[in-house]
């Protein structure tokens, strides 16, 4: 079974509290990496929110081979801290894997990461006085049986009464020395307020982002101003070692502090910088690629007007459809227990279960007057990074989705496509939909190529690294193997890095069109180095940019559709996540520019309004089994107006 996100107990007035990063650590200290691609991808969204984007998303996915100490070059966007995905693999009640527990880790491994930084960062000079802050803060807030918090001290005793703050900085305050310029605060945890259960409207999101892009902005200035040091942090380190571990049963060390300290000291520069032990980025790989799973096969998710679990769509040819459970289906119970306010994490755990046992799911529908109870045999659940068919009341129109820039995509591409071309009856397909939604990236090289088999000529991405090294590499399309079937790409704010490659390369090219939600806007590349004195642990780091056909960095702003169209039938576009909601990310670079596409949508568009067949199959059916995809039937229509050739205003 899959899932997508839960937006519930999102306290962002209170960001950055010692409570939330004391979690970002245990995260980064123990499961550091979860897939975060696919069906997982919007659950870590949430978490990534409800960590009031301390967590921030980390770039790369599973690399060919081991990267080595000249490093291998990545662009997802998998997420480093997608603790809802763990638990739903594993089950809440169970204990995360500490992937740190057998690597040794001290202060010379953080100077050794220090280093790294100073030769290979993309920027040669970074912001030291908020990177020793950063470190410092991070290695305070390590020992989990404590909720310490570092703080410039103007920054407290300007926001220890704010209202905002909701009295969470009025805790102990400690000074190590009178003269020094930050104070060590042990927060005050109130019972009842991290577990809110307010539903908060996308307006309500939007403000308390604000708030937190604000708060940020005078944490790093009062950072700025106390000129934060080397000499500061020695002390901070000093102390650490005295006064953290003292809980019963502690499992803190040293070794915990100084990993805490290399993350915190990576967290200044992006979101995308930070340490990935090797069996971490091991484990991802297998959850990336194509897997399997016992379950009933079905996506769920939690809406903001309810506190129990929505059926978003069964997946055909699963249990879930063969037993009868239907998108839009509210699920009340689990095995005869009430779900009432459960997290989404946890419902996933509860239903899923071993191959051949039944799970009774009590579910309300909508138009039935009662309850009922769906009994489901389990079965075993395959996971393909690439899926394809043809759609449904569209002759030889193709759809291949891909969730992830992984090895050998391109092949299992070119594969799908030649099956797809078996299966139309003039052995050629008329039209088709590559669909990136919620891809968050991957391997640079694969995305390149799969660009490369639907641009003709011309850019499909350039990659420029640190100012002042005259590094710069373009990419150009080669004619050999392009296909030239007429292409719509559709994305939203989850498809990301390699995704947005593939999406600039076919819109700024003229090559296809691009249907809709604005995308992540990472356009960074980051580099996965072995340290020198370890091997069992990555230092990933941000190294280059890359930049699209037109010579745009796509860098917070994103690919903009040709065609802006949500989800549903007449439905609002949702609240997206991107870029700009993380903390400290690199800037934009320059303003959006036009695509070459505009006149070319205008006719399309026209008449796939007037013949198009997306809201009469919708309304033939408004309430499917399956849920009806209106961006992919939309995008059919618009492939059955296009000429052979891919554009123009000729119908067919």
């Amino acid at each position: 079974m899959a899932h997508r996100s839960s937006r519930n107990s999102l306290s962002y007035g209170r960001a950055r509290s010692a409570s939330s990063l004391a979690r970002l650590l245990a995260v980064l200290l123990t499961a550091t990496l979860a897939s975060g691609l696919g069906a997982c991808q919007g659950s870590a969204q949430a978490q990534n929110e409800r960590e009031h984007n301390l967590a921030s998303r980390s770039g790369g996915v599973p690399l060919e081979g081991s990267a080595n100490r000249v490093g291998v070059p990545t662009t997802g966007v998998v997420q480093a801290f997608g603790a809802a995905a763990s638990a739903a693999q594993a089950g809440d009640d169970e204990e995360p894997k500490d992937y740190w527990a057998a690597i040794s880790f001290d202060r010379s491994n953080f100077d050794e990461v220090r280093k790294f930084v100073k030769d290979r960062y993309i920027e040669a000079r970074i912001d030291e006085t908020l990177a020793w802050a950063e470190a410092a803060a991070f290695a305070v807030a390590s020992d989990e049986d404590r909720t310490l918090l570092l703080l410039p001290e103007s920054f407290y005793l300007a926001r220890k009464d704010h209202p905002d703050e909701k009295g969470k900085l009025q805790g102990k305050v400690v000074k190590i020395s009178p003269e020094d310029r930050f104070v060590l605060l042990e927060e005050v945890d109130k019972e009842g307020e991290e577990e809110s259960n307010k539903r908060l409207s996308d307006d309500e999101i939007r403000e308390l982002r604000d708030k937190q892009k604000e708060r940020r902005r005078q944490l790093d200035e009062a950072w700025r101003a106390a000129r934060f040091g080397p000499k500061d942090f020695e002390r901070l380190m000093d102390w650490t070692s005295r006064e953290l571990g003292k809980g019963k049963d502690s499992k803190w060390s040293m070794k915990r502090a100084w990993v805490a300290a290399a993350q915190g000291y990576l967290y200044s520069l992006d979101p995308h910088s930070s340490l990935i032990p090797k069996s971490a980025w091991d484990d991802s790989t297998k959850e990336v690629q194509d897997s399997s799973f016992e379950g009933i096969g079905a996506i769920l998710t939690r809406r903001p007007d309810s506190e129990y679990t929505i059926v978003e769509s069964p997946i055909e040819g699963q249990p879930a459809v063969a037993a009868g459970l239907r998108a839009g289906d509210m699920i009340l119970k689990v095995d005869g227990k009430d779900i009432k306010g459960e997290i989404l994490s946890k419902v996933v755990s509860r239903i899923r279960g071993k191959g051949g046992t039944v799970v009774t799911l009590t579910v309300q529908r909508e138009g039935e007057p009662e309850p009922m109870d769906i009994a489901i045999k389990r079965g075993r659940i395959e996971v393909k990074n690439v899926k394809y068919d043809l759609v449904p009341n569209h002759e030889d129109i193709g759809y291949i989705k891909l969730t992830g820039f992984v090895p050998h995509s391109e092949t299992d591409i070119v594969r799908a496509y030649e099956e797809l071309k078996k299966k139309t009856k003039g052995k050629r397909l008329k039209g088709l939909i590559l669909d990136l939604r919620n891809n968050s990236g991957g391997l640079l090289k694969e995305g390149i190529n799969i660009a490369d088999r639907f641009v003709h000529n011309g850019v499909i991405v350039s990659v420029k690294s640190r100012a002042g090294t005259g590094e710069e590499e373009t990419y150009r399309a080669k004619p050999e193997g392009t296909w030239d079937v007429p292409l719509v790409v559709l994305v939203n704010d989850g498809s990301a890095s390699a995704s947005e490659i593939v999406a600039s390369a076919i819109q700024e090219n003229g090559r296809g069109l691009v249907l809709g939600d604005r995308t992540f806007g990472k356009a960074s590349v980051q580099t996965l180095f072995t340290p020198l004195l370890r091997d069992d642990y990555y230092i990933k780091l941000t190294v280059a940019r890359y930049y699209s056909p037109l010579g745009r960095t796509l860098q917070v702003v994103g690919v903009n559709p040709d065609l802006v169209v949500p989800p549903d039938v007449d439905g609002k576009m949702p609240l997206g996540f991107r870029e700009e909601n993380l903390s400290h990310h690199l800037p934009p670079l320059n303003p959006d520019l036009p695509t070459p596409n505009d006149a070319i949508v205008k006719a399309v568009e026209a008449c796939a309004q007037q013949q198009g067949r997306a809201r009469k199959l919708h309304a033939a059916d408004p309430n499917p089994a399956i849920k009806f995809d209106f961006q992919k039937m939309y995008a059919a229509d618009l492939l059955q107006c296009m000429p052979a050739d891919g554009y123009g205003t000729a119908q067919r």
